[in-house]
């Protein structure tokens, strides 16, 4: 990664800032007004509104919008969404999102995110699932802030509704297909038609996407590339009018990804500078021996000897009835998900056998809504409801480790790893199984008052009681063939939690016996800390928790075109077991991570311009965050830890600009300050001292860049009686940010991303008559190199793992309307 210039990012600032100011003056100022921007509809308060008119900050994107800028997953979105990131460990069908801050570094599949995604009101429960139903899409929507009244889950940073095409009546034409080619061997074709069966009856759509690639990361040595996408899914949607007062959709989708994984870069970091001992490792090595920096690799080429499949699975299907009177509407959501996933993935990222894993997991889930929305004529409108979710995960990872010898430099480097090479020799693998149930039921209200036409005030409140169990739970010892060896949990007996028990053999240890004599005890144990190998479950946990969320927000519309508004709420994100390895059986107060709360604070403002062709909303908001959940790796062994507090302040603002027929210009800015101010964690340096804590309050958040920014221009080029051909050029900034709550202390200064730019483009020729349009686009144009996600693994193996984003892509895409 290159280092950035300490006076950039003022110059930054001042330059996007300057910008902005710029595009609203100029679309101000003009002398013969624009035509009028879009109205974007959206049902974030669960009723259809115009973005404008909704006291909260919400982006809109419709389809027409994605289509113009080539948007074909998740991370797309977020570049064009002020304060939103997105991190792909394992590519688009598992997207990590950040909004505001509010991330989640924990890669285990059993983990909620904060961030809610919705697809059709549907909560889709397990991570794997976020990127399968990306196609067809009517309108996406991303609401920023805690959700802790209206939405199906608890969520302390925000929701991504995504809302698929529903077939109409009327006879109106809403069919397309859409292909594509572009490089890296890539194909796709995207296709959609309805009809109605009975006329204003029963009318039904069928719409379908397949997606291929042959893979961005070269593979030395191989024919094969890494980081495939081989995609398919089929959506079936039915629309039935049951009677002037009763209709219902049920739309039932299946997706499948069959591809390959993307391997990781392995940045060796044990240091052997002046030990004489360097060789051809280029002064730095992993614990095997391996160092890339010698090798001569490209940015997107790796030697990865284990690269595998990358397999999701999900089926879908979503009942949303309604009951439509004049004064109010019953309605009722039912969704049914079946859910899994495998990955075989070369995790340090070399051509040897040092840690691969074999990530595995299928869940079945269930949410029920059913919700009275009034509409009523007087002053007082309400919506109230009630939720029931449930998920059955089961979860089963394969941890291959040291299926080599270690390199024996590493002990002159690290001395404090001596005594713990006999054991890494013949270690095996790691069989870590899990089963847990969640069960969520909530109430919930939110009232409108209006006060006046122009004041009006929102009171939500939500009660909601969560249960999870932890119903299975074993840990065991494999040897590299895969005959057991022993059971950690259950059958660790010796109070350790650790995989093995050395010699007191380093100047830590033998002056803590020293200090601490009784603890000489402990060493009878030494070895292997697990016992005879079982399949029996650990004692099952069970954790309730019942909570009170909600919110109160106050509006006043100062006239037609321009609102102000603040609101005051409370979000939470319900706890989770630790979904990584450990070696003992733990009680619930050490297995499982506390809820997480979020109180959130906000004003911001919403306004149309020069008579309606330009649009500019803002927030400011404060967060005292308390309980952040976030998994900290140490040695070989994962924990699933809770900040005890963090505070995030943020700025951000959204414009929308017509500045003339031809001239159309979209520009998003985020501002973020964050900071633990209470956090504890191992210090990962001192590998003999699994005691040793360090104070990181004061650190910035993960994923929580001060800066970042976007901005899309659409201009007519050619404009003839047959057609016009339309440039977009789109660019997104990200400011520095770390991918560890350590920051640049105890060894983890690297595992960061300096500040990039991205820039995309697009050609396009519209027909006239919308029934045909052709495009050629590239994005990341300028061949940025940058990663979207890393991790510290050097205590366990001697190096720092990172993803790096997307190359430079090209293509070509036909789409036909009929």
């Amino acid at each position: 990664m290159t280092r950035s210039n300490p006076a950039r990012p003022f110059y930054t600032r001042l330059l996007i800032s300057s910008g902005i100011s710029g595009i609203a003056l100029l679309a101000a100022s003009q002398t013969v007004a624009a035509p009028a921007l879009e109205e974007v509809l959206v049902t974030a308060q669960k009723r259809s509104e115009s973005a404008q008119d909704i006291p909260i900050a919400v982006t809109g994107v419709t389809a027409d919008m994605l289509d113009k800028l080539g948007f074909e997953n998740a991370n797309d979105v977020s570049a064009q969404v002020p304060n939103m990131q997105v991190s792909g460990p394992y590519g688009d069908v598992q997207p990590i999102f950040s909004i505001r801050g509010v991330s989640m570094s924990d890669y285990s599949s059993n983990q909620a995110s904060p961030i809610g995604v919705y697809v059709d009101e549907a909560y889709l429960a397990p991570v794997y699932s976020h990127g399968a139903s990306f196609f067809d899409i009517e309108r996406l929507e991303v609401l920023r802030g805690p959700q802790g009244t209206l939405y199906g889950k608890n969520t302390t940073g925000g929701a991504i509704n995504i809302i698929t095409r529903t077939p109409g009546f009327g006879g109106e034409a809403n069919s397309f297909i859409k292909a594509g080619a572009g490089s890296y061997g890539a194909t796709s074709i995207e296709a959609g038609t309805e009809s109605e069966l009975i006329p204003d009856v029963l009318a039904a759509r069928i719409a379908g996407s397949m997606k291929r690639d042959d893979g961005y990361v070269n593979v030395v040595g191989q024919d094969t590339n890494a980081a495939q996408t081989d995609f398919q899914g089929l959506r079936l949607g039915i629309n039935w009018l049951i009677s002037d007062k009763i209709d219902a959709v049920l739309k039932i989708t299946q997706s499948k990804n069959d591809g390959l994984s993307t391997p990781p870069r392995n940045e060796a970091r044990t240091d052997l500078r002046g030990s004489g001992l360097e060789g051809d490792s280029n002064g730095f090595i992993d614990y095997i021996g391996y160092s890339r920096g010698s090798r001569n690799l490209d940015f997107h080429e790796t030697e990865s000897n284990a690269i595998g499949a990358l397999v999701t699975n999900s089926d879908l299907a979503v009942l949303t009835m309604n009951y439509n009177s004049d004064s109010y509407t019953i309605t009722s959501v039912s969704s049914y998900l079946d859910a899994d996933y495998y990955q075989m993935a070369d995790t340090d990222g070399s051509p040897n056998g040092l840690l691969e894993i074999k990530w595995s997991s299928d869940s079945l889930s269930f949410s029920q809504d059913l919700r009275f929305t009034s509409n009523f004529d007087g002053m007082f409108n309400i919506i109230a409801g009630v939720y029931y979710g449930s998920e059955d995960l089961y979860m089963q990872n394969i941890y291959d480790i040291f299926n080599q010898l270690p390199d024996t430099r590493v002990g002159y480097a690290k001395p404090d790893t001596i005594p713990i090479f006999p054991y890494l020799i013949d270690f095996g693998m790691i069989d870590q199984r899990l089963e847990t149930e969640k069960t969520s039921a909530a109430a919930y209200t939110q009232m409108r008052f209006d006060f006046s036409a122009n004041f009006g005030m929102d009171i939500g409140l939500r009660y909601t009681r969560d249960e999870s169990k932890l119903s299975y739970l074993n840990i065991s010892r494999l040897a590299n063939d895969g005959t057991p060896r022993g059971s950690y949990v259950p059958g660790n007996t010796t109070g350790v939690d650790n995989a093995w028990i050395t010699l007191p053999i380093t100047p830590f240890d033998i002056q803590n016996l020293l200090a601490n004599p009784g603890d000489l005890a402990t060493y009878q144990n030494t070895g292997y800390t697990h016992g005879a190998y079982t399949l029996d479950s650990a004692p099952e946990l069970n954790a309730p928790e019942k909570e009170f969320t909600g919110k109160i927000g106050l509006d006043y519309r100062v006239n037609d075109d321009f609102m102000v508004y603040g609101s005051a709420s409370r979000g939470y994100r319900a706890g989770s077991y630790n979904g990584g390895v450990y070696y003992q059986p733990r009680p619930l107060e050490t297995a499982y991570a506390s809820p997480e709360y979020i109180d959130a604070y906000e004003v911001g403002f919403k306004a149309d311009m020069a008579e309606g062709s330009m649009r500019l909303n803002a927030a400011a908001f404060l967060y005292d965050y308390t309980n952040q959940q976030f998994i900290n790796v140490v040695g070989i062994s994962n924990f699933l830890e809770n900040a005890g507090g963090s505070q995030i302040m943020g700025l951000e603002a959204e414009l929308w600009a017509r500045i003339t027929e031809r001239l159309t210009v979209q520009s998003a800015i985020g501002l973020l300050d964050t900071e633990y101010t209470e956090l504890t964690l191992a210090n990962t340096e001192t590998i003999a001292d699994q005691d040793d804590r360090v104070d990181l309050s004061g650190n910035e958040l993960i994923s929580a860049p001060k800066l970042n920014f976007s901005v899309s221009i659409d201009y007519d080029l050619l404009i003839t009686e047959y057609g016009y051909l339309s440039v977009n050029g789109n660019a997104n900034f990200q400011d520095d940010q770390w991918y560890s709550a350590y920051n640049d202390q105890y060894g983890y200064d690297n595992i960061r991303q300096d500040a990039y730019w991205l820039y995309n483009g697009r050609l396009s020729w519209y027909a006239n008559d919308g029934s045909y349009s052709v495009s050629v686009w590239g994005k990341n144009l300028l061949e940025e190199e940058y990663d979207s996600y890393a991790i510290n693994l050097q205590a366990g193996f001697g190096f720092d793992q990172y993803l790096a984003g997307q190359p430079r892509t090209y293509g070509m895409e036909v789409q036909f309307k009929f």
